[in-house]
């Protein structure tokens, strides 16, 4: 097939977020033809072209400025290109005008639209079937935000959200088939919703870089993400704010690791003067620092897909406590419940912790059921197989 594929994120380099175009370019790279349109940010290096560039014939970048700027100056640029372009930003208009160009010129079998922003695609390529990767509810995950949020900052959500709401319902009017990375997201999506027919595309976790080196368990708490994405800057606050003081009451020499890039100022704050805290920062190379974990502690208040920080840390054989949130992400049309403790409220997840604190004290064996299920069911190999199946599926039917 000839496939366009149009991203809100350029798929390199593979930080978590990335993984997900990336992978699913390269494996059906193998036996179809690929474009690829991808919006990009500040961060973006041409340099990072040369990682995707052996699996597409073509790539294209628009540079989007939505994220390089202050709440209120968000707010204000989003209510004008509500007025001006329907919701859209400058860089969602220029990619779908060249989607448009390029389908033209040279028609696709199939359009493959990943995320929320290239939406205006949608509108440009006729009655080309379109396969829309929502991946998560994101209109959901910025509801339960709104729970915890600052009141400077519910403003801009509620905003976000309505807008996330409306491109939902757009691309379920216009998609054949949308994907999703967990069934939780589906069903919050589609509520109910018959039509249009719906997958579950689950990330997979690349097994023989996550592993573990040392045959015991570490003796600390960890987490780990990126830290200036606000559903883990919140968990690392909650987690040292509200859920460790508990444990400190009972082993007050625990030490608790915070693994992950842009820490933001106010999660800094809270560690300056604790010398059982270790909030890293940037590092090359996360396993080394995972190995420091008797535990793995992810209590997420909000959050939408799946958590790959979760699948990682359980492909290192580190027992995960998580919360009902962050686990739902994890299910599939399956019933087999994900390898993992489950606890949402401060006492119970400090209760969770101690528990397997003493367990690694006594057993330092790595927990290799979770590692066993992360590698049954977190694939690329099957995510690609699920994906090709699909446009092979909706081309026939056009």
């Amino acid at each position: 097939m000839r496939i366009l594929y149009a991203s809100d994120n350029f798929p390199y380099p593979l930080t978590s977020g990335l993984l997900r175009h990336y992978h699913l370019i390269r494996g059906l790279a193998a036996r179809h033809e690929i474009d690829l349109l991808s919006m990009v940010g500040a961060d973006f290096r041409e340099e990072h072209r040369a990682g995707i560039q052996p699996y597409v014939s073509r790539i294209e970048t628009f540079r989007s400025v939505a994220r390089n700027r202050s709440i209120v100056v968000k707010a204000t640029r989003r209510a004008i290109d509500h007025i001006v372009a329907g919701g859209a930003e400058a860089a969602s208009v220029a990619l779908a005008a060249r989607a448009e160009e390029l389908h033209a010129a040279h028609p696709y079998d199939v359009v493959v639209l990943s995320g929320r922003r290239p939406y205006p695609v949608a509108s440009v390529i006729g009655s080309t079937p379109l396969v829309v990767d929502l991946c998560d509810a994101t209109s959901a995950r910025l509801a339960t935000n709104l729970i915890y949020a600052s009141a400077p900052r519910r403003a801009l959500l509620r905003y976000q959200m309505g807008l996330a709401r409306t491109n939902e319902r757009r691309l379920i009017a216009r998609s054949e088939h949308l994907l999703f990375a967990s069934a939780r997201d589906r069903d919050e999506v589609l509520d109910g919703a018959s039509k249009p027919d719906a997958s579950v595309l689950p990330n997979g976790v690349d097994h023989e870089y996550w592993q573990r080196r040392s045959e015991v368990l570490g003796d600390e708490v960890v987490f780990s993400g990126a830290m200036h994405y606000p559903p883990n800057d919140d968990a690392a606050r909650f987690l040292l704010g509200e859920v460790m003081p508990h444990v400190w009451q009972e082993a007050p020499d625990t030490r608790v690791r915070i693994v992950g890039r842009d820490p933001t100022e106010r999660l800094r704050a809270i560690a300056s003067d604790d010398p059982r805290v270790t909030i890293t920062g940037f590092v090359d190379d996360v396993r080394p620092h995972l190995e420091h974990g008797a535990v793995y502690a992810a209590p997420l208040r909000f959050a939408s897909g799946i958590q790959n920080k979760l699948l990682e840390a359980m492909a290192m054989e580190i027992p995960v406590i998580t919360s009902p949130v962050a686990a739902a992400g994890l299910r599939d049309d399956t019933a087999e419940p994900p390898i993992l403790v489950v606890e949402n409220d401060p006492p119970g997840f400090a209760h969770e912790i101690l528990m397997a604190l003493a367990r690694a004290r006594s057993d330092p064996r790595p927990d290799e059921a979770a590692r066993r299920f992360v590698v049954e069911r977190f694939r690329w190999d099957r995510a690609v197989e699920i994906l090709e199946e699909v446009l092979e599926d909706v081309r026939r039917a056009s």
